[in-house]
């Protein structure tokens, strides 16, 4: 007997997650399809949300509606699932030299950038080695992706709303008014595997993204670092009992071949200057990226009839993804514009 469903999503990431929650909070029906060994990308991210990109101390595109849906949803996602995610850390910037310290400063004064950033310069904290001194920042922190993620899938079983199966694009069945797949009759089927996607791993495609291979370190220090995030080059991530999350790093190739030794080498190398004592690592991680061309997410209708994309969010989806989730679903409900510079159809 065929079920009836609003919406099929293809990935239960961080951005497939997000959507389904988001979907059935606006009252339609949704079956989420995943298989966690199929996941390239979310598994492996650290879960940081930030709204400044540090390196350049440039906002991101539309970060303070972002962070203002950011804020709602995550904790109503807790609500939700009966879980623990979402943790809300500061973010200290080390300073390379003294113009970056002045431009801080600077940047505090700015309206756009004092809701993020504390308007003093900070020393920094036991343990963390450097020549200057630090900034810290209001309003980030980092979400507890695997957590998230199995109390998300949790929450969507009890509503029979989950399915550990892989996903076969090549059997969806559209027509006039919608599709079939499996048992299921919907209106929509929306596309949520960003790496697959990116990497060319999935029947369906989508041309403009540029995937990016990322890697990060599990390490154990000989002393607890503060319940914070230092960022100086790369990222050290406290998560208690002395150990952190280090990353990530950047590579256009090299996809399928997961942790490199070079990359090993390089966090390795940086925990050694960073931090005054010893360090072992415990584990070693690779995910992709599944960036795009323009650096802008996918947000809108596949070629396919009643076929959507959401992602191309690259290393930001905990922080993109309420917000571009809204969009999507308003749109679905209301007819609210979608936005145009997030359109698949761009790289067409």
């Amino acid at each position: 007997m065929q079920k009836h469903v609003d919406y099929i999503i293809v990935g239960g990431g961080i951005s497939g997650c997000v959507l389904g929650y988001t979907l059935m909070k606006y009252g339609a029906s949704v079956v989420v399809y995943d298989l966690p060994k199929e996941n390239k990308c979310s598994t492996a991210a650290s879960g940081l949300w930030n709204p400044i990109v540090l390196k350049r101390m440039k906002k991101v595109w539309k970060a303070d509606e972002m962070m203002a849906e950011l804020h709602a949803v995550y904790p109503d996602m807790e609500v939700w699932t009966s879980v623990k995610f979402f943790d809300p850390i500061s973010i200290r910037r080390v300073f390379h030299n003294a113009e970056e310290q002045n431009t801080w400063m600077e940047l505090c004064d700015s309206p756009a950038f004092s809701p993020y950033l504390k308007d003093c310069i900070s020393p920094l904290p036991d343990g963390i080695v450097g020549k200057f001194e630090s900034g810290r920042m209001k309003g980030t922190g980092r979400l507890n992706v695997l957590a998230f993620i199995e109390a998300v899938r949790e929450a969507l079983r009890k509503e029979n709303s989950f399915r550990s199966e892989h996903f076969e694009w090549d059997t969806v069945v559209r027509d006039a008014e919608g599709l079939d797949y499996s048992d299921l009759r919907a209106h929509a089927v929306i596309s949520c595997q960003g790496a697959q996607m990116a990497l060319g791993e999935t029947v369906l495609q989508q041309e403009g993204f540029a995937p990016v291979k990322g890697e990060i370190l599990r390490v154990k220090l000989d002393a607890p670092m503060e319940n914070e995030c230092i960022h100086q080059k790369h990222f050290m991530l406290s998560e208690g009992n002395a150990e952190v999350t280090v990353g990530a790093t950047y590579a256009w190739e090299g996809f399928n071949d997961g942790p490199s030794t070079e990359k090993r080498e390089e966090l390795e190398q940086h925990v050694s200057k960073v931090w005054n004592g010893s360090s072992d690592t415990m584990d070693h991680l690779s995910g992709i990226r599944p960036a795009t061309k323009d650096r802008r997410p996918m947000v809108g209708p596949h070629r396919l009839p009643h076929t959507w994309v959401f992602g191309g969010m690259g290393s930001r989806a905990v922080l993109m993804a309420p917000y571009l989730a809204k969009v999507l679903v308003e749109h679905f409900m209301y007819g609210t514009d979608l936005l145009e510079e997030c359109l698949p159809k761009r790289f067409y």
